[in-house]
């Protein structure tokens, strides 16, 4: 008995600890967005963030104005050599080319890509093509990344949630869903109530940066 106490005990204290780090991480990534140098415009209904960061760093956002929604966003890093990187994509489609769109080379292309497409609540992932049936697949949570195995055994890929890695929360196999249609494979983890409280402060606090092109400020209002 005393041993079963002792142990809840240790999990109640790592909790705690855990909790309380996820919340400092996520206060250090909201202070970090809004004491950054930022510059917004707004094209249609789309309102996108560029940000310069303090290590040199370019971080650039793109929200839905009618639903919140995060569509893109893409960092150039700073190499040792003072170089920048290509613009990387932790979320939405990159483009393949400098022509067609992103779609129409996804869809023509025969090797599977996975690229993110969240949703208000949830991460997602859409990879494609991907033309076996959804019994093909085997779907896990290991250590902090959703790893995507194949009966076949002619796919293997691991998944990162780059936000849940930021915030220093555990991933829970019982948050993974996935669903299969039209030759993709759609992955989504349901986001943590924390993380969409921050998101809903984040995105109020852009909607105050003044856009450099006449836009409609109203749509900014609570979503």
């Amino acid at each position: 008995k005393q041993w079963y106490q002792r142990r809840v005990r240790a999990i109640n204290t790592n909790y705690f600890i855990n909790t309380n780090l996820s919340r400092v991480q996520m206060d250090a990534w909201k202070e970090k967005l809004i004491s950054a140098r930022k510059t917004a415009i707004v094209q249609g209904s789309i309102r996108k963030v560029h940000y310069e960061l303090g290590n040199e760093d370019e971080l650039a956002e793109d929200y839905d104005m009618k639903t919140g929604e995060l569509l893109v966003r893409k960092w150039k890093k700073a190499s040792t050599i003072g170089k920048k990187t290509d613009w990387i994509y932790e979320v939405g489609c990159p483009p393949l080319s400098n022509s067609g769109t992103a779609d129409t080379m996804w869809e023509s292309s025969s090797t599977p890509r996975a690229f993110r497409q969240d949703s208000k609540t949830h991460f997602a992932w859409r990879i494609q093509p991907l033309p076996w049936p959804m019994s093909n697949y085997k779907i896990s949570v290991e250590g902090n990344v959703i790893t995507i195995k194949t009966e076949n055994k002619k796919y293997y890929k691991k998944l990162q949630i780059e936000d849940m890695e930021r915030y220093n929360f555990p991933l829970l196999a019982k948050h993974v869903n996935c669903a299969h249609a039209n030759s993709t494979l759609m992955i989504s983890y349901e986001k943590p109530p924390p993380v969409l409280q921050l998101e809903q402060s984040i995105y109020s606090e852009l909607c105050k940066v003044k856009p450099i092109q006449d836009g409609d400020m109203d749509s900014c209002k609570q979503q």
